[in-house]
């Protein structure tokens, strides 16, 4: 039997539950929201989720800026605890960064955000513990954060079916069903679901979905590790929490978990693809003895640290490191949310509110112009300053 919807979003991480809610709250219809796994079983579940708003272009510090207000009031605007603590953020840079650093404070401070220069010697004073070693210069934004990924999806999801969208997972999507130019639904493994909308949010799977329809989605997944260091009880002790560092010297950022936990993880662009279903999702001892080792360059008391884990995670790269926010226009209805590159949480309050406003009203935010699908052929790819994009 064929079941019928107003909206079928594909992928149940954050961001398709982003999108769910900020449907609902903006509209009416029936909505269905389809993950093959869990809920944030893909990417979202192995998120650093560092809430920052440093970046390298005015438009992704605003988003950014904005979607920091949302986490900073998250029960109050959404509902529920994303478990998002302020922690400040240092970027520490050598001597070959420091005009970029520069630039990049000055926009920012232009956009409204608090950030600030310090000397590499004024280090240790903002992030306690953090060495300036090889630095030449450093910024300080002290309303950084870090949230609880899993944590913030449940939240949007749980809004979501309150307010009546139906989320089912362990579905796998077959293909998107189409008639002539445009869509008409999906083909799941229970059945077809017949619907004239249809949102691809399925980060690095949404490319193999769109690839049947002639849509090749420039996005590629690249493997990303991350190590769990137990912090020395003399730094922090189990309840403390340090700044994010990130250090671009190292080209490593640095979180701060509970349980006295530091999160190391690699800000190094990585060009060679993965399977995303059959990668190397633990880390190699070499892996493992080289990131601890970095990570003891940037805070000296992890030289001390135990290994407590590791895994690695799937970034959805595109070629200027920036999502696709558009409808895909080969297909009346199509709509993709995808190529993140490792942005996507901390961006993902805004990207539901404009995925939501576009899909209902037809209608853009002017910042969203700059995610549009076509600028991969039109020459209008984004640039970021530094050279590590992943960083934005």
């Amino acid at each position: 039997m064929t079941e019928q919807a107003d909206i079928v979003i594909i992928g149940g991480g954050v961001m398709g539950a982003s999108i769910a809610y900020h449907l609902v709250r903006q509209g009416n219809g029936k909505i269905i929201l389809l993950e093959r796994q869990g809920l944030g079983n893909g990417t979202t579940g192995r998120s650093g989720a560092i809430v920052r708003q440093h970046y390298s272009n005015e438009f992704t510090a605003r988003m950014a800026k904005e979607s920091l207000a949302v986490f900073q009031q998250f029960d109050d605007r959404v509902g529920g605890d994303c478990g998002f603590v302020t922690t400040g953020m240092v970027v520490m840079i050598d001597e070959a960064g420091v005009d970029a650093l520069r630039a990049n404070v000055r926009m920012q401070q232009e956009q409204g955000v608090t950030t600030h220069i310090i000397s590499a010697d004024e280090i240790s004073e903002v992030a306690p513990g953090f060495s300036s070693a090889g630095m030449a210069l450093a910024c300080y934004e002290p309303d950084t954060g870090v949230a609880d990924p899993m944590a913030t999806m449940y939240c949007f999801a749980q809004r979501a079916r309150h307010h009546g969208v139906i989320i089912r997972e362990g579905v796998t999507i077959n293909r998107i069903l189409t008639t002539g130019e445009r869509v008409t639904g999906v083909q799941t493994s229970q059945g077809d679901i017949q619907a004239p909308i249809v949102v691809l949010a399925a980060n690095v799977w949404s490319g193999a979905l769109a690839q049947p329809l002639g849509i090749p989605l420039p996005i590629t997944a690249t493997r990303h590790p991350m190590l769990a260091l137990r912090r020395p009880n003399d730094f922090g002790g189990r309840h403390g929490m340090h700044a994010v560092g990130l250090d671009l010297t190292r080209q490593i950022y640095l979180r701060p978990d509970f349980g006295g936990i530091t999160l190391v993880g690699s800000a190094e662009n990585v060009f060679t693809a993965s399977d995303p279903d059959a990668y190397s999702q633990g880390l190699t001892e070499t892996e493992i003895a080289r990131y601890r080792a970095l990570a003891g360059g940037s805070i000296p008391a992890l030289t001390r640290a135990v290994p407590r884990g590791s895994w690695a995670g799937i970034y959805d790269d595109t070629p200027d490191f920036h999502p696709i926010l558009d409808r895909l226009a080969a297909y009346e209805g199509l709509y993709c949310a995808a190529g993140f590159s490792g942005h996507g949480f901390k961006l993902s309050p805004v990207v539901g509110q404009w995925m939501a406003q576009l899909i209902l009203t037809g209608t853009k935010p002017v910042d969203m112009q700059h995610f549009a699908f076509d600028r991969f052929t039109t020459g209008k790819e984004i640039r970021p300053r530094y050279e590590s994009g992943v960083l934005g």
